[in-house]
């Protein structure tokens, strides 16, 4: 695994050079996502592009730890529920969409 600097170097890097404190957070994680098994590296790399953009619409980094905070209890919602209420995820639905969004054909 990629060697990090440590925390003060960090907080220095974050100060004074924070497209170089982007990098290695970039490089690292990198570095372990190409550790994954081949099969789980699309997944992950999906994710974390889905983290990307989260916090590139983030207004501050408190705002871009909410909302991927959220994302993680979502999952992690979503595994309780695997674990202990399966029966839950199999009872699918199909919801038919009609209304005034749908247009009707007309002869002309």
């Amino acid at each position: 695994m990629t060697e990090l600097p440590t925390f003060d170097q960090m907080m220095h890097l974050a100060k004074t050079d924070p497209k170089q404190l982007e990098r290695i957070r970039e490089h690292a994680i990198d570095a372990t996502i190409n550790q994954a098994k081949a099969c789980n590296r699309g997944a992950l790399r999906a994710l974390q592009h889905r983290i990307d953009l989260t916090r590139s619409r983030a207004s501050n980094p408190y705002q871009s730890m909410v909302e991927i905070s959220r994302m993680m209890h979502d999952k992690l919602d979503l595994l309780n529920i695997a674990l202990n209420r399966p029966d839950e995820l199999s009872r699918g639905r199909v919801l038919t969409l009609t209304g005034p969004h749908r247009r009707r054909a007309v002869n002309t």
